[in-house]
């Protein structure tokens, strides 16, 4: 399958999973709603913390509302396109993986698009109220659409890679779920506040670093074309590591022979 029809296997099963959802308007709307007070509350910290200081860094409020503002509107394109990328774990354990081998579609890109997160649809409306809220310049609104999803294939990137580990050994999902973790707690501050040892580790095998600082350093507040190529580059290197990792993965999976289908 080429890359038209992948781009259109991706929007049918977003598709086709809205649909679903849709069936059940209240909880479909009140997913969304309860996601977006959900990332409210970050923001009533950040109140807080900036009533007691004025900087943290050199970096004040309206900076790190607008790395909230990009990490939102990645998590929320992660998580409403490919959640079933964070389901690889339980396919791999389960033998889950055999029905989509039986398919004639490259199996990363399926297994990923199969599933969606509908309250994190909340996440990326989020993502535009913070940008009302710290007074953004109208390009702002434009630039977080295709830096949100740019920076939502890396934060999928750096999970499949580290995921793939499950096709190895038990409880392999650990390493994925650290640099998790460890990615959005460090993409959320700035990284002046870390020690070098960190920022190595949050600008390489982490990249942290290039998800939030980058975009908004470089391609928000002050454009440069350097950085946005890097920015870009980084996120094809851990996509196609990705990719990598899970076809290598994917020779030792060992089929469990279920019999099941999908529609």
């Amino acid at each position: 399958m080429g890359a038209k029809g992948n781009i259109k296997l991706i929007f049918s099963h977003f598709l086709l999973n809205l649909k679903k959802e849709w069936q059940y308007k209240t909880s479909f709307f009140m997913q969304i709603i309860m996601m977006i007070f959900n990332d409210a509350f970050h923001m009533i910290q950040w109140l807080i913390i900036f009533s007691v200081v004025d900087d943290i860094g050199g970096y004040g409020f309206r900076d790190v509302m607008l790395y909230w503002a990009i990490f939102a509107a990645a998590y929320g394109f992660s998580h409403m396109f490919f959640s079933g990328a964070y389901k690889i774990k339980d396919l791999v354990y389960d033998c889950g993986l055999d029905v989509y081998l039986t398919q004639p579609k490259n199996v990363l890109i399926n297994v990923s698009t199969s599933k969606t997160d509908i309250s994190t649809i909340g996440d990326l409306l989020y993502s535009f109220i913070v940008l009302i809220i710290i007074g953004a310049p109208w390009y702002w609104y434009l630039l977080i659409l295709p830096v949100g999803f740019c920076a939502a294939l890396l934060l999928l990137g750096v999970y499949v890679t580290y995921v793939s580990l499950c096709f190895y050994v038990k409880r392999g999902e650990v390493l994925a779920k650290t640099s998790d973790s460890i990615l959005y707690k460090a993409a959320l501050y700035p990284p002046v506040i870390f020690n070098n040892g960190v920022k190595l580790l949050i600008g390489t095998i982490i990249p942290s670093i290039f998800m939030t600082f980058i975009p908004a350093s470089y391609i928000f507040i002050s454009f440069n074309i350097w950085w946005l190529l890097a920015f870009v580059g980084v996120t094809t290197l851990w996509v196609v590591l990705a990719f990598i990792c899970f076809n290598k993965g994917l020779k030792r999976y060992n089929s469990g022979s279920v019999m099941s289908g999908r529609i």
